[in-house]
């Protein structure tokens, strides 16, 4: 029993014999008795006070003592969890491979809107290789090529065919996967106007979703193989403008160049470029008028359809180049075989995966990836010799 429990108990014992033996007058006795009361009255309520307190404390302290305890429990559980997910991030991760690396993707599209999408494909290929991922958009196709080469970043995608030449031959980097969109791994520049008066020998037609074509591009199906087409209303583009892409894309700029200069027209002093800076931007300006005729790859008017629903009838394809190869991905050339092969393979996964595919036809209108070929960029490399200066 608690000390000040057995205390009280006492006092009321000593009183209670004090009152037994008082008994010289009635008055005596009946104060005698009335000072027993209240004292024994007194002692009980301090009996009562002590014991509530005591057991007060009693409770505090367990209650404390067990909030101890569960805080306890719960923080060795985090560590534990924590330790647990950081070995199991790292224990198959061999050593001679970084703790993080960046990958950097061509703008081709709105940056902000690119940005917001190359995390996740960042982050998914985090997750397949098991180090850190970041991703890094610059604001132009030559920052792609500069970010490999100064090692600011080690794995680059939706490489422009002329970009992965860059990559090889100035960046020492390795070419690893290409892409692939509804079975092909070729692709063309689209030209598109709105003054199909001007730029259409026929009258243009739509295809099953309402997008008008001309020239007998439509009846190309899609067939890469069958361009050029339209080539002979290139001459016709003398002193108008037209929106590029950018001076470091193949079907944005390199090829529609060289065609202009193949139709009699100087892709430098014959017309007034514009550079847009992405696809669907050099549609973005010839929808509202800022050109008369644009480029962009095959079909760029779907990545805008959303905004202005009418693009597809405002914006007239007229014109296609010859046969381009597909954008693909690289590497650094100074990455350890295990991570290339490793990186090539989280790539393919990805593909594969309903997320995965999702994001990458968010990012370029990727259907998958397979592995590349340099050869099959050996067109571009003819193509920077025949321009020479004008790519510059």
């Amino acid at each position: 029993m608690n000390r000040r429990h057995l205390v009280a108990f006492g006092a009321v014992g000593a009183l209670a014999l004090a009152a037994c033996g008082s008994d010289s007058t009635d008055s005596s006795a009946d104060e005698a008795e009335t000072d027993t009361t209240e004292a024994v009255e007194e002692a009980e309520t301090d009996v009562t006070e002590a014991v509530d307190e005591a057991e007060t404390e009693d409770t505090e302290a367990m209650e404390e003592a067990e909030t101890d305890t569960t805080e306890a429990m719960e923080e060795a559980e985090t560590e534990s969890t924590e330790a647990m997910e950081e070995e199991g991030a790292t224990a198959d991760v061999p050593e001679d491979w970084p703790d993080e690396i960046t990958f950097t993707l061509t703008p081709s599209q709105e940056t902000g809107g690119l940005i917001e999408t190359a995390q996740p494909l960042a982050d998914m290929l985090s997750d397949e290789l098991g180090i850190s991922v970041k991703a890094l958009v610059p604001t132009d196709y030559a920052g792609v090529i500069v970010a490999l080469e100064s090692g600011q970043a080690q794995v680059a995608g939706g490489l422009g065919p002329r970009q992965m030449v860059q990559a090889e031959e100035q960046a020492g980097a390795d070419l690893v996967l290409q892409a692939e969109r509804f079975g092909s791994l070729l692709y063309v520049t689209q030209w598109f106007t709105n003054d199909p008066d001007t730029f259409c020998a026929d009258e243009p037609v739509a295809d099953d979703e309402g997008y008008l074509f001309c020239n007998g591009v439509l009846e190309a199906d899609g067939d890469a193989s069958l361009g050029p087409i339209g080539q002979d209303e290139l001459s016709k583009l003398e002193g108008q403008t037209v929106a590029f892409v950018d001076q470091g894309s193949t079907s944005g700029y390199a090829i529609p160049a060289l065609q202009l200069s193949e139709a009699g027209v100087d892709p430098i002093d014959g017309i007034d470029a514009l550079f847009a800076g992405g696809h669907d931007t050099a549609v973005q300006a010839v929808y509202d008028g800022d050109a008369t005729v644009g480029v962009s790859f095959n079909d760029a008017r779907g990545q805008l359809i959303e905004q202005v629903p009418d693009v597809g009838e405002k914006v007239v394809v007229f014109g296609w180049s010859g046969p381009i190869p597909n954008d693909g991905f690289a590497v650094a050339g100074d990455l350890p075989e295990t991570l290339v092969d490793a990186i090539s393979g989280a790539f393919v996964t990805i593909a594969g995966s309903d997320e995965g595919a999702a994001v990458l036809d968010e990012l370029y209108e990727i259907d998958n990836l397979v592995p590349v070929n340099s050869a099959d960029y050996d067109v571009i490399r003819d193509l920077e010799a025949q321009l020479g200066d004008i790519l510059e």
